[in-house]
């Protein structure tokens, strides 16, 4: 089962403009630019986004959940990209400072400066943590807090040598193997942060450590190599789209018990669903998920075959795609998307409180029975209303 989660806040740091506060731009930009007085000097751009973990609790605990079972994925949607290297990384680093969102725009004459920027966290007398100040967070902890003393700061576990692998930075590697490839996005970014989210749920080592969100930014090694530049321009969440920067929570609430029913003919089969039209964006609903053999034979035991249902198997899966641009919102996953059955018939959840309302969204099923696997999204189609 799935449970989408959008950012309260999300802004970018721009060196080029170190006054500058962009919360409400519609784009988030990560990435190096050539300065126009010296065109062999970049200055850099990167990103801050933070999502409500009161958001997270509350979905724990509605689902008798505990962080341990669940998988987080922070997801965001490519608008524009240019000038990119043949290979790169994008680190998502935790925020190590409370940080305000703000209510200005990149493109204005004026800087407005209510809210965070590459100079500073908040408006008023605050600064960016640098490397001399290397602090605890919390005192006590072995997780501190270090930056440049502009363009954010950031947490790193003590005795890391490169900060790489730890429970505070996370990271997608790029290639030219898929750069080229515009239809597909390939610059997407899809990054487990389970272990970020679990750091502020739970703690480290009996501490608490506040939720300040992340920091998306060019890795260390991209950001100081003068033969990198480019940069890649992503949806924020005060874009017009579908495309808002999500936070994929993932958990299994699947069971498998068939009861009576017989399996399916997997040569030969149909399924179908009592899908209604349209769903409200505060139901959680149970979809059921019907199998019966195309070619059934009629005998004095059976009187209805046509009617007769039977269970798909237990390693069928299922995923949720925008139906007008076919965009996949959940993709298949084999431990959270799995497709449940009980003695009636085979069903799923749907939480349909993180889907955008009025669009339309089409389900589709991966049937999967030994090496064999078979699609279905004929007409599986529903609207979200308000």
């Amino acid at each position: 089962m799935f449970k989408i989660i959008y950012p309260s806040n999300d802004s970018t740091l721009y060196e080029a403009k170190p006054t500058y506060n962009t919360g409400i731009d519609e784009i988030l930009e990560v990435g190096k630019h050539l300065t126009v007085a010296v065109t062999s000097s970049y200055s850099l751009s990167r990103s801050l986004i933070k999502f409500d973990m009161s958001d997270v609790s509350a979905a724990l605990t509605k689902y008798d959940k505990t962080v341990n079972d669940c998988k987080f994925m922070l997801q965001l949607y490519t608008t524009h990209a240019k000038n990119l290297p043949s290979s790169f990384t994008i680190d998502a680093n935790v925020v190590g400072q409370d940080w305000t969102n703000g209510t200005g725009f990149l493109n204005v004459d004026t800087a407005i400066i209510d809210g965070c920027s590459w100079n500073q966290p908040k408006s008023g007398s605050y600064s960016w943590i640098s490397s001399s100040q290397d602090t605890n967070m919390p005192v006590g902890s072995t997780l501190y807090i270090s930056g440049s003393g502009k363009g954010g700061s950031w947490l790193y576990e003590s005795g890391s040598a490169n900060q790489s692998g730890s429970v505070t930075l996370y990271s997608q590697s790029f290639d030219d193997s898929n750069l080229n490839d515009t239809s597909v996005r390939p610059t997407d970014i899809n990054i487990d942060v389970t272990n970020a989210v679990k750091l502020w749920i739970s703690g480290s080592g009996g501490y608490t450590v506040p939720n300040y969100g992340f920091i998306l930014k060019y890795s260390d090694d991209n950001e100081s190599d003068a033969a990198i530049g480019g940069y890649v321009r992503f949806f924020s969440r005060d874009t017009h789209t579908i495309y808002v920067p999500r936070l994929l929570m993932y958990f299994d609430k699947s069971s498998f018990s068939t009861g009576s029913l017989d399996p399916i003919d997997s040569n030969s089969f149909a399924v179908y669903t009592k899908l209604k039209k349209s769903y409200k964006d505060e139901e959680v609903t149970k979809i059921r998920l019907y199998g019966r053999d195309k070619y059934p034979q009629k005998s004095p035991t059976n009187t209805f075959p046509m009617q007769t249902i039977k269970y798909i198997p237990s390693s069928s899966l299922y995923s949720v795609l925008d139906a007008a641009t076919d965009e996949v919102i959940v993709p298949y996953d084999s431990t959270y998307t799995k497709v449940s059955c009980d003695s009636t018939s085979n069903f799923i959840y749907l939480d349909m409180t993180g889907l955008m309302p009025e669009r339309y969204y089409k389900l589709e099923f991966k049937i999967v029975d030994g090496f064999l696997e078979e699609y279905i999204n004929d007409k599986l189609f529903f609207k979200v209303t308000r």
